[in-house]
């Protein structure tokens, strides 16, 4: 109590100040958690979905993905919101729990790394007892030990650091709240809290090492003791994953802590904290799935079956609907704002009467080349049994998703421009969140669909059909409208949840959520943050699928020896990499810029492009050079004639 009438916050200097750089590493930490994310959320799932892996290695492993997931969840985030809006200020509560968090399930990770090097101990060293060593009960009683000494351990840790009166200047001299970061702004002397941490620390990571270095002393005794190759091969196979990721965690730790004062550097401190923090629990899941057999066949058997993208939309679903429920304060409701503000009224493009007319005309001739074109491709394809195809049915969604979220914007638009009426009333404007937020964010979803079925045609011709059966592309669609109008749910509640009391004039055409959040009159940093870590995880989280579909694409193009069969490939996906292109790099372009770089002009000429002309550009991208859509539509066309 004391510390927190000296300290109520903290500023966390970061990695660096200049804006350029600020950019980059946000979307190089977002790539990274996006890995990270799919990558042990995905082992997680692998591993509870397939029979073949509840074994006690796995068992291990899972809660290892979790444990990771976890670790790194409580310092990315807080990082990138730094960088993508600058604010480096930390409650001194959130700064303790995001302490607590981190060193808890650092800590039980340690533990973890050395009850699965006893396991790797007992199967290689007395396979015919593994069965009856490494009982269910054993497996749980080890984890939750490790979970237990961990925020133990944790709870010593923080209370180390905070118990020292924080009264010097509350500068951070890190892009998180490390220990030996946190204890530099003590004006007491700490070298008592400094030696109680040392000790500790060492004694944690000893006692781990301890049993990870005699075990495998004693895995080695025995593969010295095997005559057989195929011996050796197995037993080094069962425990390399494993000592790769004991040599990455451990030796970046003791290069992290054990180094002498005089070697330090807050840079290189910095730089190897960054490793820790995202990069291990990035990498965890790759070590433990690139070479590994069981874990691969898992893999293959719930793709061909279908049963990952369903087990990874609805968990992403699940992670939305959280996210959503606990965004939410109770204190704050729709009926108080409704009380407050019962309309908005839009600035719209341009206030000069000689350009609202052909501004008018021009998005009139762009909204009917929309109308005719999405609904024309659905047409062609419901119309044309040649047409009934994987590709054409995530296609006819796209071009229906396209027409509804166009139409969610462009006819008010034109009112305004034609009228001049640009009142919205307050539950018109969150209908048009809501809806065009939801179709904006099905088509993320179904571009990525399109993708795997494009890495499905092209990787795997010849189970194609038995891999993209009409359940799997319905599950799929589904997913996308569930999820995209989950995404819509958060983004609207979040928005609208504000008071708005400042001011009823939304500077943009349209109620785009930034726009609308700016007249907020209550503090506004946390829901920006649930709508910058929501829209940015399914935005890569969609992106990681097609960059993966296509490298596979890309590797499988370049084994082929016929010209023809180049041609074809490139042919078969040159329409869906330049939808995807033109779509995410607007999108790229609107919101994951830096706010100093924002102008309002910037960002409504952006939204003409990907409110109107990206609806309208698909249908021509996708028929320009399909033959099949070519010849369909001439056919439909004589038959009418």
């Amino acid at each position: 109590m004391e510390n927190r009438t000296e300290v109520t916050q903290f500023v966390l200097l970061g990695l660096t100040n200049n804006p350029h750089l600020q950019v980059l590493f946000f979307i190089i930490f977002l790539f990274i958690y996006s890995i990270t994310l799919v990558g042990n959320l995905g082992m997680i799932l692998l591993i509870l979905l397939d029979s073949r892996l509840h074994t006690p290695m796995y068992i291990f492993l899972g809660n290892l993905s979790l444990v990771d997931f976890c670790y790194s969840s409580s310092v990315t985030p807080k990082v990138m919101a730094g960088l993508i809006m600058g604010d480096k200020v930390i409650s001194y509560n959130a700064c303790v729990a995001q302490m607590y968090f981190f060193t808890g399930f650092a800590t039980v990770e340690n533990y973890l790394l050395a009850a699965m090097a006893y396991d790797r101990y007992v199967a290689v060293c007395k396979p015919l007892h593994y069965a009856t060593t490494m009982t269910p009960s054993l497996c749980v009683f080890l984890v939750i030990s490790c979970y237990v000494c961990g925020f133990l351990s944790a709870c010593f840790y923080t209370g180390n650091a905070f118990i020292l009166s924080l009264c010097m200047p509350n500068v951070i001299h890190h892009f998180f709240c490390d220990i030996p970061a946190v204890m530099a702004l003590s004006c007491f002397d700490r070298n008592a809290n400094e030696i109680a941490l040392i000790y500790v620390a060492s004694f944690t990571i000893f006692v781990a090492l301890q049993v990870i270095v005699l075990s495998y002393i004693l895995i080695f005794i025995t593969v010295l003791k095997m005559h057989s190759g195929a011996g050796y091969r197995k037993a080094i196979s069962t425990c390399s994953s494993h000592f790769t990721a004991i040599s990455i965690f451990y030796g970046t730790i003791i290069f992290m802590y054990l180094q002498p004062r005089s070697s330090e550097s807050l840079d290189t401190d910095k730089i190897t904290s960054i490793f820790y923090t995202m990069v291990i629990p990035m990498l965890n899941p790759m070590v433990y799935s690139l070479r590994n057999k069981e874990v691969k066949n898992a893999f293959t058997k719930i793709i061909l079956e279908g049963k990952y993208f369903k087990a990874t939309s609805l968990s992403l679903c699940f992670f939305l609907l959280i996210d959503y429920i606990t965004s939410r304060d109770p204190q704050e409701t729709l009926m108080d704002n409704r009380s407050e503000v019962t309309e908005f009224i839009l600035l719209g493009l341009t206030d000069d009467p000689h350009l609202q007319v052909p501004l008018f005309i021009i998005f009139l001739l762009i909204y009917i080349i929309t109308l005719a074109g999405n609904l024309g491709m659905v047409l062609l394809i419901l119309l044309d049994s040649r047409l009934h195809t994987p590709m054409y049915f995530f296609l006819g969604n796209l071009s229906l998703v396209d027409f509804c979220y166009s139409s969610a914007v462009t006819p008010k638009v034109m009112a305004g421009l034609l009228m001049g009426d640009k009142v919205i009333s307050y539950n018109a404007c969150a209908a048009q969140v809501f809806v065009f937020g939801g179709f904006g964010t099905v088509e993320n979803y179904l571009l990525a669909s399109m993708a795997y079925d494009r890495y499905a045609a092209v990787c795997k011709p010849l189970h194609y059909a038995a891999t993209m059966t009409t359940r799997v592309c319905v599950d799929l669609v589904i997913a996308s409208y569930v999820c995209g109008f989950l995404n819509a749910s958060i983004y609207t509640g979040d928005t609208f949840s504000l008071t708005f009391c400042v001011s009823q004039v939304v500077d943009h055409f349209f109620c785009d959520i930034p726009a609308v959040m700016a007249l907020s009159c209550s503090d506004r940093y946390i829901h920006e943050l649930i709508l910058i870590y929501v829209a940015s995880f399914s935005i890569f989280f969609a992106l990681l699928v097609i960059l993966i579909s296509y490298m596979f694409i890309f590797v499988t193009i370049l084994k082929m020896r016929s010209g023809t069969g180049h041609q074809k490939a490139i042919s078969t996906c040159a329409s869906h990499f330049a939808a995807v292109s033109i779509f995410y790099g607007t999108a790229i372009f609107m919101y994951l810029q830096p706010s100093s770089s924002h102008s309002m002009d910037t960002d409504k000429f952006a939204s003409v492009f990907y409110t109107m002309v990206i609806p309208m550009l698909n249908p021509v991208v996708y028929s320009l050079r399909n033959k099949e859509v070519k010849s369909a539509f001439t056919k439909i066309v004589l038959g009418i004639k």
